[in-house]
């Protein structure tokens, strides 16, 4: 039998919940690999007093999908973020006690991404899951019951949920909300949760950041609750996160499922996505079609190899069909699918070239290029450089500070200059100055760090630092990372400066210092 809900919960125990919301939950990893929160989970492990409770704002940063639309990120106080990850550790018996109450007696486990322990990993939370041993394929079975064959299949999701869920509504969902209610200003539990959730975004009630794994977590103690009252109204479905795959008989079950999935969701003031619910009528792939005309591509080759032109023509296929059906995630799976296949160098070079150029149209590709690109196919760091520097280029004009970033992560990574900080470093600098982003102003002081060897004396250097300390005085709350890693022990106060002295830094130093270990130096 495929593992239970509480299968996975029962793994985990109070301390690897901990740490693995804490160490390795806390920046998201959309961003460029430079951070960490290790060395601030093990400085946390060495203090005996608590630290201080009240509101703090916290950094926001775009990321864009493959959608094209952007989506608003957020990185937390690391104080505020730790007492929410405390907390849950503290009553994580009660919270998985809650978890059995809402999904044991289900014949197959609903919610498909949650947190769970994987092998020889800390980090216990990521979007894709793909073991079949563990998860099962639930929709097959779903198709057909001991009723019937399902007819039609609903879809749908919850309007920007992370963003919608109310903290209040955790109690709720964990005692009740007729108790939780009564019991607003108890210093309780679950109380002492929704009052941390809403001190991370300065008091505000609405929403759970989008990025930390925390997040993931408190919305599945919601959406658990709701998840029961639909499966125990006979709904066969599915749940990824926010979004719901339900088969059903008829029609007019669709539409019965979707006013008790609208009502089950308003018990908790969640609000329905209208626009993206769809009634499909059966059979359809049960995978998305594009897989299935892609699953036989690339041939490989008499060598053994996939060959030059059969990387190509797969690669054309994917474009075809990304642009046919507006589905742009066709071209991540293309790039992580060829990164596992034996290929001849010349297709590689090929992939190599095609990947990057794709990568100047469509910026949401950039998060992929190092792990999936540059790496296995050995590009040549004057080739990363030349297509960062045209990104940069690029990025300046259309404000793009997301590609800003790992434009300037690629060069500290690899270990070259930036043509537009090496030929007009005062004006582009200007306008890093000028964006006031947080990532941009701390990813760039990270890269005039490792050209100076990590000696705060350079022009550029003195001047960014200049900037942090304006920002601690004015807006310390959403530029704390940049201030905090930029300003010595004796310009920051309170709790920064007791971890600053401590020799804490959120820096991945073994990526920065880690200049020699390029995938191809160039003469």
């Amino acid at each position: 039998m495929d593992k239970m809900y509480t299968d996975f919960m029962d793994e985990i125990s109070a301390d690897e919940l901990y740490e693995g919301l804490l160490a390795y939950g806390f920046f998201v990893e959309k961003l460029p690999p430079l951070f960490t929160a290790v060395p601030f989970f093990n400085y946390c492990q060495t203090l005996s007093v608590p630290f201080e409770a009240g509101w703090n704002e916290y950094i926001t940063f775009r990321v864009t999908r493959n959608i094209g639309i952007p989506r608003l990120m957020g990185i937390p106080n690391p104080f505020k973020y730790q007492r929410v990850c405390s907390e849950l550790r503290d009553n994580w018996d009660k919270i998985r006690k809650h978890f059995h109450v809402h999904t044991d007696g289900q014949s197959y486990r609903v919610s498909r991404i949650h947190i769970r322990k994987e092998y020889n990993e800390k980090r216990i939370f990521a979007m894709n899951y793909k073991n079949w041993r563990v998860d099962g394929t639930p929709e097959s079975d779903l198709l057909i019951h001991d009723k019937g064959t399902s007819r039609f299949l609903v879809h749908a999701d919850i309007s920007t949920c992370f963003p919608s869920i109310y903290t209040h509504s955790i109690p709720w969902a964990l005692v009740g909300k007729e108790r939780a209610k009564k019991t607003t200003n108890a210093d309780i539990w679950y109380n002492r949760i929704d009052h941390m959730c809403s001190d991370m975004r300065n008091g505000e009630t609405h929403g759970l950041l989008i990025g930390p794994h925390t997040s993931n977590l408190l919305s599945e103690i919601i959406l658990t609750v709701v998840d029961k009252s639909l499966y125990d109204k006979g709904y066969r479905y599915a749940r990824s996160i926010d979004d719901y795959d339900c088969y059903v008989d008829s029609y007019d079950e669709a539409q019965r499922f979707l006013r008790d999935l609208e009502g089950a969701l308003r018990e908790f003031d969640l609000p329905l996505n209208h626009k993206k619910t769809k009634i499909i009528e059966l059979p359809i792939g049960i995978e998305k079609n594009w897989k299935h005309q892609l699953s036989d591509l690339p041939k490989i080759g008499k060598s053994g190899m996939v060959e030059y032109p059969q990387v190509n023509t797969f690669i054309d296929m994917a474009l075809m069909l990304s642009t046919e059906t507006g589905d742009f995630a066709i071209i991540n799976y293309v790039i992580k699918k060829l990164k596992g296949l034996k290929i001849s160098p010349n297709g590689k070079k090929l992939a190599a070239k095609r990947f990057m150029h794709m990568t100047v149209l469509y910026p949401y590709l950039l998060p992929l290029m190092e792990e999936y690109v540059f790496m296995p196919y050995s590009v040549d760091t004057s080739e990363i450089a030349a297509l960062s520097n045209t990104i940069y280029r690029y990025a300046v004009n259309q404000n793009d500070y997301e590609s800003l970033c790992y434009s300037t992560y690629f060069a500290i990574r690899f270990g070259f200059k930036l043509d537009k900080f090496d030929n007009d470093y005062d004006s582009t600098l200007d306008y890093v100055i000028n964006s006031r982003d947080c990532l941009l102003l701390i990813i760039t002081w990270i890269y005039f760090m490792k050209q100076n060897h990590w000696k705060r004396d350079s022009t550029q250097v003195k001047r960014l630092n200049k900037v942090a300390m304006e920002l601690k005085k004015t807006d310390m709350d959403r530029y704390w990372l940049f201030c905090y890693e930029a300003l010595t022990w004796g310009n920051l106060s309170g709790q920064w400066r007791k971890m600053k002295q401590a020799g804490i830094s959120f820096i991945q130093k073994e990526i920065v210092d880690d200049s020699t270990t390029t995938t191809s130096k160039s003469n």
